[in-house]
């Protein structure tokens, strides 16, 4: 079964502020030899692609970018991505809170161990009473990864 010790949460407030938070992680993480499974619950292609062509490193590795899929889950297909998911593989689910909620329950009845990030939208999270940040044992934003104890919430 999937192990909770690797869950990171993401706050944002827009589409292009998740892909300007993803796009680095996500360069590491290949970089690492990582594989990036993604579950978006909308297209972000041309986000993500202005975020790499703005970047001269993750321009000049944009094939590497490339690998990674930017575009909106369709759950007919979801079986096919889930047939992929390996040990230590990364999967980012991104979107509306029920999106993040659905998806999840589906992810952690792996028994495999995965990072999994979550990412949600700010405005989502300000109407949920049910979301804890105890949840999460790290944090994404747009400095990186941070242990959630480390964090300054103001």
């Amino acid at each position: 079964m999937y192990h909770q010790e690797n869950r990171i949460c993401s706050f944002c407030v827009n589409d292009y502020h998740l892909a300007v938070m993803l796009v680095p992680y996500i360069y590491e993480e290949i970089n690492e030899g990582k594989k990036v499974i993604t579950f978006f619950d909308r297209d972000l292609i041309e986000i993500s692609n202005k975020v790499i062509v703005t970047n001269k490193i993750f321009w000049e590795h944009a094939s590497m970018l490339e690998q990674v899929d930017w575009k909106k889950v369709r759950f007919d297909k979801l079986s096919q991505k889930l047939e992929n998911v390996r040990e230590e593989d990364i999967l980012i689910v991104a979107g509306k809170d029920d999106f993040i909620e659905r998806t999840n329950r589906l992810l952690i009845n792996f028994h495999i161990n995965f990072t999994i990030v979550n990412c949600f939208y700010i405005s989502d999270i300000a109407k949920n009473e049910n979301f804890k940040i105890s949840d999460y044992t790290k944090i994404l934003n747009t400095k990186g990864l941070e242990e959630i104890q480390k964090c300054d919430f103001v």
